[in-house]
């Protein structure tokens, strides 16, 4: 199909510039659903938010609802939300533990794995109008898990999961769903949903944008220096050589600035049991990945930005919605959990001074690309000097815009492969 107005991509997204029309138009929205959300492995949960048989949450992918469950067996399913009679929701809760499902509207109930169980008044469908079997709830077309992040894909075709992660796999092994973390990594502090007016993209882009939060997240730089014996969020700096920037196939990006030997230091002042045996049982280096700031996007849905998980969902051309969940580490010193729950209250709560002033920013975007003469936003930052990587991607400075450049090759391409398809 085409565009209402905008027929070819390539007028689109340029190698140093993307259109204004890509934020706004609701005939391309409608095709990132499909050839994006649709075709692709996108983020549904973490294994700790299902942990137990019959748990449950609900989550969508791209526009479309889902169920994430853990069944009796332990066996993790992705069902579509809907019932297959008249296409109510199922469940209505964001979480929680059930061994069935239950549709408001007529009473048809599912068993947490997606069997069709009861159908009210059956004796007035014919048997041949209520096979049971081809009535239960559908299943997604293929999930599976890696560290303990769970995807799920609508597509029977698409690449094995490994595969899709591709070269920012390294950062999931080694940095942030460490093999010392994977096993008791938790988001049981709970989750902060809010939405804000603006086009899903601004919330990829901005996760990983090195080159914004000296400027707009001033004040909390300065209620951030007040404290200057806390550990805090590693956020922004101005020495591009401590840090880079990169973009992997499959639209994955990141940004990373490595900590000091000072910040290293003062963990282990603070923590020195902890330490002690994490380096003892995982090496010396394990401190220095901890510590430091790193912000991946895994294309399309999910961030792993500092300590907490990100995840967007589009619902509309100028409507999405954030979920942020800090990670708690299960065998970690409670002062240690502490600190991650205070400076997630600080900065990533609805409440706090670095997500809104995101999400304000994103809606500033939003309407002045209503400003139609000068239609490009411009993604030139560091191209002319980006390293090419054995992978196939490119590193840039932590400021240059890599990342932004990254993903919108990827989105370039899965809408080109969905349309010839």
């Amino acid at each position: 199909m085409e565009t209402a107005r905008y027929p070819e991509l390539d007028h689109l997204v340029r190698p140093d510039r993307v259109h204004g029309s890509v934020y706004t138009d609701p005939a391309l929205f409608a095709e990132e659903m499909r050839s994006i959300f649709g075709r692709t492995w996108v983020y549904v949960a973490h294994e700790s938010e299902i942990a137990q048989p019959g748990d449950y949450r609900s989550t969508r992918i791209g526009t479309q609802p889902v169920i994430v469950t853990r069944d009796a067996d332990g066996e993790i399913h992705v069902l579509l939300n809907r019932c297959r009679h008249r296409a109510s929701l199922v469940c209505r809760e964001r979480s929680g533990n059930a061994t069935f499902f239950r549709c408001p509207f007529h009473g048809w109930t599912y068993r947490n794995s997606g069997e069709l169980l009861g159908v009210p008044m059956n004796r007035r469908y014919s048997p041949e109008h209520l096979d049971k079997p081809a009535l239960s709830l559908t299943p997604v077309a293929r999930v599976d898990s890696y560290r303990g992040l769970v995807f799920a894909s609508l597509n029977p075709d698409v690449p094995d999961l490994v595969e899709h992660l591709g070269g920012v796999r390294q950062y999931l092994d080694r940095v942030f769903l460490h093999p010392a973390f994977e096993k008791t990594l938790n988001l049981g502090a709970g989750r902060n949903v809010h939405d804000y007016p603006a086009n899903w993209k601004h919330a990829a882009e901005g996760g990983v944008d090195g080159y914004h939060a000296i400027t707009l997240h001033e004040t909390w730089f300065k209620i951030r220096d007040q404290s200057p014996d806390r550990p805090h969020a590693r956020l922004g700096s101005r020495d591009e050589t401590i840090g880079y920037s990169e973009a992997h196939p499959g639209g994955h990006v990141l940004l990373a600035r490595w900590p000091s030997d000072g910040d290293v230091e003062a963990f282990r002042k603070a923590y020195p049991e902890y330490t002690s045996r994490l380096e003892s049982e995982h090496g010396s280096e394990l401190l220095r990945d901890f510590l430091g700031q790193f912000n991946v996007l895994i294309f399309p849905n999910l961030h792993i930005t500092l300590q907490n998980l990100r995840v967007i969902t589009p619902i509309s051309p100028t409507r999405t919605q954030i979920t942020m969940s800090p990670m708690l580490i299960g065998d970690a010193p409670d002062e240690l959990n502490a600190e991650r729950l205070r400076e997630f209250e600080e900065a990533f709560a609805t409440g706090s001074f670095i997500a809104p002033d995101d999400s304000e920013a994103f809606v500033c975007v939003q309407e002045g690309v209503a400003a139609e003469v000068d239609p490009w936003l411009l993604l030139s930052r560091g191209l002319h000097d980006e390293e090419r990587l054995p992978s196939g991607g490119y590193r840039g400075k932590p400021s240059d815009e890599t990342p932004q450049r990254g993903l919108f090759r990827e989105w370039k391409r899965l809408l080109q492969a969905g349309r010839a398809a």
